[in-house]
């Protein structure tokens, strides 16, 4: 009976843990936030002297041998059926992006795309949107923000997770190398100033990221050096360090303690290892491909991989929706994504001034976001100026 009523602990936990909700309603808090903002700040046709700098840029990526490898989307379309989730009824097969892209809102709610496993390419393709935003120092100063996102087969859990986890993926049936299909929300986004200069870099992983400074974490006279972690994908800088490296994650911002201070250890934490380019991670080149306004990729309102839920609840291995449904919407912007990311380990006091507003870490919506961006853009303007005062 003990363990019984555990077990029973145990899933009524995880259908909470994960801070989401159904289609039409998190479209209808995002979507006409993030449209806005896209209409105003997104390059495209992209000129010319973008597209150069941002293959330029292009950042080099290592992963182990033995994890995921990045596919073709158009690949994985060509392999898909289109599927309602009502019925299961197969509405179309290998359906084009332009197809997808021309469905309204409330019908790619009840639509999910499935397919076969996709047999990855080396070169991959990296795809990549272009956006002019503030510097986050300078509000009257606009910089250009390009943002490039990888597309993998399945998304895998940690390489290390907690006794809880391992339970939890086993009752709800997932695999720790496949927990849920296509995995896209994996994104560097670089920042640049009016004279070209490369001055900040984002790493998104799912819903949180962390922003770094060129010439303070990373060389900045160089395309940025990444690694895709086993069997998760995160990403994360490569040192060139002889042995694999390790990293605490965490599923959502709201978690961000345990990132900050490793005391904060959450019932589901979970370690990242990443093989980088000398510690037996192998090299895949990547070729840019600039995607156009409502790509499916990027802006799919409904399920781009199956749906798997757990007593009917969503507990992270539903297929994901397009990429640019990353984040809530007092972080839409560019500007605001990257400061979000500027938090750094061991930063207590940065870990009270969060702690008073996160508040509920299993009610997405009661998090005060827009007292945390103003925290946190003030956080990243400081260290900015203090980088622009070390240049001059």
């Amino acid at each position: 009976m003990k363990l019984f009523a555990t077990i029973i602990i145990l899933l009524i936990s995880l259908t909470s843990q994960c801070p989401a909700e159904e289609c039409d309603g998190f479209v209808a808090w995002v979507a006409p936030v993030k449209n806005a903002y896209f209409q105003e700040h997104r390059i495209y046709p992209i000129p010319d002297h973008i597209q150069e700098l941002a293959k330029q840029y292009l950042p080099r990526l290592w992963v182990h041998p033995q994890s995921w490898q990045p596919i073709d989307f158009e690949d994985y379309l060509a392999k898909s059926k289109l599927i309602r989730k009502a019925d299961k009824t197969v509405l179309k097969a290998s359906p084009s992006a332009g197809y997808l892209s021309s469905l309204a809102y409330e019908t790619q709610c009840g639509l999910y795309l499935e397919a076969n496993e996709i047999t990855p390419n080396n070169p991959a393709p990296v795809y990549i949107q272009a956006f002019w935003d503030q510097n986050p120092a300078d509000p009257d100063e606009t910089w250009t923000y390009i943002k490039y996102n990888l597309v993998f087969d399945w998304s895998g859990l940690a390489a290390e997770i907690s006794w809880l986890s391992r339970v939890g993926a086993w009752l709800s049936g997932g695999g720790k190398d496949r927990w849920h299909r296509l995995d896209i929300h994996l994104a560097a986004i670089l920042a640049f100033d009016t004279q070209n200069r490369l001055r900040l870099l984002t790493l998104a992983q799912h819903n949180h990221q962390q922003t770094f400074l060129p010439e303070v974490d990373f060389p900045g006279d160089r395309r940025p050096h990444l690694v895709g972690a086993f069997r998760s994908n995160e990403l994360y800088l490569d040192a060139g360090n002889s042995t694999p490296s390790r990293h605490r994650v965490v599923p959502f911002f709201t978690d961000v303690a345990y990132l900050i201070d490793p005391a904060e250890k959450p019932q589901f934490w979970a370690i990242d290892m990443a093989y980088g380019r000398n510690a037996g991670g192998k090299e895949v080149l990547l070729k840019p491909v600039f995607i156009e306004p409502k790509h499916p990729l990027a802006d799919f309102a409904g399920l781009l991989g199956p749906p798997r839920r757990l007593l009917g609840r969503y507990i992270g291995r539903d297929g994901p929706p397009g990429f640019n449904y990353y984040a809530p919407p007092a972080y839409v912007s560019m500007t605001n994504f990257a400061a979000m990311g500027y938090w750094r380990e061991g930063d207590l006091d940065l870990l009270v001034k969060l702690n008073k507003l996160i508040r509920d870490k299993d009610d997405f919506r009661a998090t005060d976001w827009n007292a945390i961006v103003t925290l946190m853009r003030d956080r990243l303007a400081h260290a900015i100026l203090n980088q622009n005062v070390k240049k001059n």
